[in-house]
């Protein structure tokens, strides 16, 4: 890929792909890994052979990024196989700033048009399509950080936020400054302006829908979609349990339990995940004040310290305290 790339260049975290730099037979092979490398493994498909032209711009901090994107009409896909060979997760927001779109996961469609937003999973696959000339605003955020603030997303379809919503609009313009003046403001002040534009919209989808899960015409989906966004909402509750789970969703154990077996997981286990992760991120958020460990693991659900450093341990590869002493010293 470095080799079709080097004419991408990169400054202040600012790096540039276009395509018109580019012979006219190779622009659309060059395109596809273009994609790849400012996002994460994607597959291009061609609408029209006569001609392509495309460009992107990335400004990156702290492992978020801010792009723009101006390209004739394709197909983006993000499938299985390209899911099972990436180790980042993370959710992608579009803002749509001209033309028209239509992006589908879970077999679940939204069409975009000047100003609208959604989002995606990238643990999902996912399909963009555009049949004619478009531009958009993308902002990827590793999943983990957006979740602190919207953890009711997890295992959510995508929904449109609509461009006269006055909330997606700020957006829409944050997005548009930050890709004007990302790449000169100081790398020191760079992620918390960035963080500012991710507290901006986790308020607005926070607003628009609710904090709630939307209907579905797939019953599994809605029935463990709900389970999750309960769960999510009670980490901290020791007493949580599959059983109080089904109750509060209105559906029976052995139903909730079945829906988990899908997934290839237990309902146990799921908030056992969710709760070391909680756990994990506020270990990392507390490192330098030093909050007692024994506290957090309390307030996430565990009842039983030992048994907690055994679990954090287990998924971790390391105990709770030598995962914090890691943090406040980083190799060399």
């Amino acid at each position: 890929m470095q080799d079709i790339l080097e004419n991408s260049p990169q400054s202040n975290g600012v790096k540039t792909y276009k395509t018109d730099s580019v012979a006219t037979l190779n622009r659309f092979h060059y395109w596809q890994k273009a994609t790849c490398d400012a996002f994460l493994p994607l597959e291009a498909q061609q609408l029209d052979d006569s001609k392509f032209s495309g460009q992107i711009q990335v400004v990156n901090a702290g492992g978020i990024g801010v792009s723009s994107i101006k390209a004739d009409k394709q197909i983006i896909r993000r499938s299985r196989r390209l899911i099972q060979s990436s180790e980042a997760s993370s959710l992608i927001f579009i803002c749509q700033t001209s033309g028209f779109g239509t992006v589908r996961q879970d077999s679940q469609d939204v069409k975009l048009a000047a100003g609208d937003i959604t989002f995606v999973d990238s643990d999902r696959p996912y399909e963009f399509k555009f049949d004619d000339v478009f531009e958009q605003a993308v902002l990827q955020v590793p999943k983990q950080i957006f979740l602190e603030r919207c953890r009711w997303l997890v295992g959510v379809p995508p929904m449109k936020l609509d461009g006269n919503n006055p909330l997606a609009q700020l957006v829409q313009v944050n997005l548009k400054t930050l890709l004007e003046v990302g790449g000169s403001l100081p790398q020191s002040t760079r992620p918390m302006v960035f963080n500012n534009v991710i507290n901006l919209l986790s308020t607005a989808l926070g607003e628009a829908f609710g904090e709630t899960l939307p209907d579905t015409s797939e019953p599994k989906l809605m029935h463990i979609q709900r389970a999750k966004h309960y769960i999510i909402q009670n980490l901290k509750e020791s007493r949580l349990c599959p059983d109080g789970v089904a109750h509060a969703c209105d559906i029976s154990p052995r139903y909730l339990r079945a829906l988990f077996y899908e997934e290839g997981q237990t309902v146990s286990a799921w908030i056992r995940t969710q709760r070391l992760e909680s756990a994990r991120m506020e270990l990392e958020r507390t490192s330098q004040t030093g909050a007692p460990i024994n506290q957090i693991a309390y307030r996430w659900g565990f009842s039983d310290y030992s048994h907690f450093c055994r679990l954090f341990k287990s998924a971790y590869g390391m105990s709770p305290r030598m995962w914090r002493n890691q943090i406040l010293t980083p190799p060399s």
